[in-house]
């Protein structure tokens, strides 16, 4: 967070995945704002690409399984 690692304790979240393995996801770190992503699935399922979409960040990522 603001160019510091954070581990979070607990998060909780929410996502919905289209048939086109197109999807978007919230996730709400504790003590933290809530995080909003869009993402696609790759590899098979075992790879996700995604792009936070909330105004004025920049961060992009990904989750191997």
């Amino acid at each position: 967070m603001n160019g510091t690692y954070v581990n979070a304790r607990s998060i909780a979240g929410t996502y919905t995945e289209k048939t086109d393995c197109t999807g978007t996801m919230q996730i709400m770190p504790s003590g933290f704002s809530t995080l909003n992503f869009n993402f696609v699935v790759v590899n098979a399922g075992k790879e996700i690409l995604l792009l936070e979409t909330d105004a004025g960040t920049v961060v992009g990522g990904s989750m191997q399984q």
